[in-house]
């Protein structure tokens, strides 16, 4: 079953203190995929949704209609992600191999279609949410991820580290909608922020935004485990992905973004694996 009343009334109680809002800008690099991939490799059978055939409304989905998240995007369902290769950005904290690194923000956009009529799915959602799909960033070598995820199990969403401590932290139950029927939920774009020591340096944190009122938030800003440390002896982010290997979604990802400093003016980008680094913008 849904959240019941009761348990919605005991999580706002233990909701944790507030801390500082997610970053707006300025941004280093954007990517907004609407006339090609922009450099980014897609794994699985997800694609970028090509404007020129790919229609205005979006992809079919298996409930026989188009997603409504458009096209100028990368449709990402079941198992597929969408990577880019950013190792010579140095993205991270403290120093390894002898090169330091550098803290940084990633910010993309994530369309959660509605698939009722279809039935089911976990608690009767109208959907598979974004479960186990969301934004990545990857640790040079084995590639083990700092993450921000749904999760279809508690209705909300999971941040984690798995380059050192290894913890979930939740913001439950935020994914769910108060508006009746449930056909009436989600076919709407949220954003997930990883903040990895811009905001607060030495600290991490990761924010979404929910266009929504649920049972346990109102629409806006939502903060996902609070403040944590970064890796205590560094650590070496190569890549920036999208979707989730272990996913269960239909979702749509757009308008990916990634501030780091300092400002990489003098970076050689061609060991960025940026095929498409003239295409996208830099911002100053």
């Amino acid at each position: 079953m849904k959240l019941t009343s009761m348990l919605a009334a005991a999580l706002l109680l233990t909701a944790g203190a507030a801390f500082a809002g997610p970053y707006t800008g300025p941004w280093t690099f954007e990517w907004d995929f609407n006339t090609s991939p922009q450099g980014w490799t897609v794994t699985g059978n997800g694609y970028w949704t090509d404007p020129g055939w790919v229609p205005a409304a979006g992809p079919t989905l298996p409930d026989g209609a188009p997603s409504g998240g458009g096209n100028g995007n990368f449709y990402l369902p079941d198992g597929s992600y969408a990577r880019l290769d950013v190792r010579s950005l140095n993205l991270g904290a403290g120093t390894v191999g002898g090169q330091q690194k550098y803290p940084f923000v990633y910010q993309v956009d994530v369309y959660i279609p509605n698939l009722r009529p279809l039935g089911g799915f976990t608690y009767n959602y109208p959907g598979n949410m974004n479960h186990q799909a969301g934004i990545q960033v990857l640790r040079e070598g084995d590639l083990r991820a700092f993450f921000l995820e749904g999760n279809i199990n508690r209705g909300g969403l999971l941040a984690r580290d798995r380059t050192w401590d290894n913890v979930d932290r939740r913001r439950d139950w935020v994914m769910e909608e108060t508006v009746s029927p449930d056909s009436r939920w989600w076919d709407k774009w949220i954003t997930l922020q990883l903040d990895y020591g811009i905001t607060t340096p030495g600290k991490w944190s990761a924010w979404a935004y929910i266009p929504w009122n649920s049972p346990v938030s109102s629409a806006g800003w939502l903060q996902i485990g609070g403040l944590q440390d970064v890796h205590p002896s560094g650590v070496w982010f190569g890549y920036l992905q999208m979707g989730g290997s272990a996913s269960w979604t239909q979702a749509q990802f757009d308008n990916a973004k990634l501030y780091v400093t300092p400002e990489p003016a003098t970076m050689l980008l061609s060991g960025v694996g940026l095929l498409g680094v003239l295409r996208f913008r830099r911002k100053r």
